[in-house]
């Protein structure tokens, strides 16, 4: 069984397709999908059949993170027709909404051989240069994405997937005007606080509001 994986029963939490139904690998979320900023995702699977399973998230930025095995050396396996929530280190959600606003990806890729993670490994853990590679450079993530599980795979073999988007609503923004306080208060880089912005109180400051960006779906092969 996955260590990063929370083995739920298969009526409990959110409505998956019937067993009878299942493709090779499913993925999907809570909220269908659509994040505020910052809501902690919760993210599903399930396999028709048991194998093994890898999952990759690329952001906005096309930065790529592996949700599923949480550490290259944990178990693969996952047995068919059971659904699991992806859990992240220390049992938290599979990850933070913390794009700025638009979409990302999540990738689960499913084959009956266990996946090769050597090329995107380094002192034990995930190597994340590795894995973004090109990706923040270029518009076809999903195809970032494959090329990766392409190298994975065990030569010979096949693997199948499924590919799930997700939305993030941006925060509010907010605007200088051309006088008054400086960029940033002393300490911090441009805003004050953990990926967060200034005090709403200064008087320089000119609220800027901007919305949702972005279209959710799914896509399969």
């Amino acid at each position: 069984m996955l260590t990063s994986l929370l083995l739920l029963a298969a009526t409990a939490g959110l409505a998956g397709p019937s067993a009878t139904q299942d493709p090779p690998i499913h993925i999907w979320y809570n909220s269908d999908g659509d994040f505020a900023y910052r809501d902690r995702a919760k993210v599903y699977a399930r396999a028709a059949e048991s194998g093994y399973v890898v999952v990759l998230r690329s952001d906005l930025n096309g930065r790529v993170r592996v949700l599923a095995p949480v550490d290259p050396k944990d178990d693969q396996h996952v047995d068919g027709g059971k659904k699991y929530e992806l859990k992240g280190r220390g049992g938290r959600e599979a990850f933070v909404a913390e794009d700025t606003a638009g979409q990302g990806i999540v990738l689960a890729a499913w084959s009956k051989t266990p996946f090769t993670f050597d090329r995107y490994v380094k002192d034990g853990r995930w190597d994340l240069n590795a894995l973004s590679g090109q990706g923040a450079q270029t518009d076809d993530a999903e195809a970032h994405l494959m090329s990766i599980v392409d190298v994975m795979q065990a030569p010979g073999w096949h693997f199948d997937y499924d590919l799930a988007v997700y939305t993030v609503s941006a925060p509010p923004r907010y605007a200088l005007a051309p006088y008054g306080y400086p960029y940033g208060w002393p300490g911090y880089w441009g805003y004050n606080g953990w990926w967060g912005y200034g005090p709403p109180f200064l008087s320089t400051r000119i609220f800027v509001p901007f919305g949702h960006v972005g279209f959710g779906g799914r896509f399969r092969r």
